[in-house]
């Protein structure tokens, strides 16, 4: 199993089994903290061959700079039946309303397989500097 697309993006949708993602990024500002983010969506894009065939637990989860998770992780699990020659691919949309942003610094982003981690992303969340002119 290998991570193809892992990543923090203002929206994403499948459709007719495609994904279709808008803004992916990896930095925010706030002006001043605790702060909070309207809206993102978490994508993670999973491959898959035969020998990935069973069932697997996900877990997706967001760690502060002090390595507390800032919201509850999301837990779901796959079943996955493949042919000995074949593969597949499992995209998980995690969407988050009012992502919390308790302090500047490195957030990560994590997913976890089977109880190890297979990806990880950061997230640099700055203050902003007001503009005084």
């Amino acid at each position: 199993m290998q991570t193809e697309i892992f990543t923090i993006a203002d929206a994403a949708t499948i459709s007719a089994g495609m994904l279709n993602m808008l803004g992916s990024f990896d930095h925010l500002g706030a002006p001043s903290f605790p702060a909070r983010h309207s809206a993102c969506v978490v994508i993670c894009k999973l491959r898959m061959d035969h020998q990935d065939s069973g069932k697997h637990d996900l877990k997706l989860r967001i760690i502060d700079p002090d390595g507390q998770d800032v919201i509850p992780p999301a837990d779901s699990s796959i079943d996955v039946t493949i042919d000995i020659d074949g593969s597949a691919h499992h995209t998980h949309l995690w969407h988050i309303r009012a992502f919390p942003l308790p302090k500047p610094g490195i957030f990560y982003i994590d997913a976890i397989v089977d109880g190890s981690l297979l990806a990880r992303t950061p997230l640099f969340v700055k203050q902003k500097v007001r503009d005084t002119h």
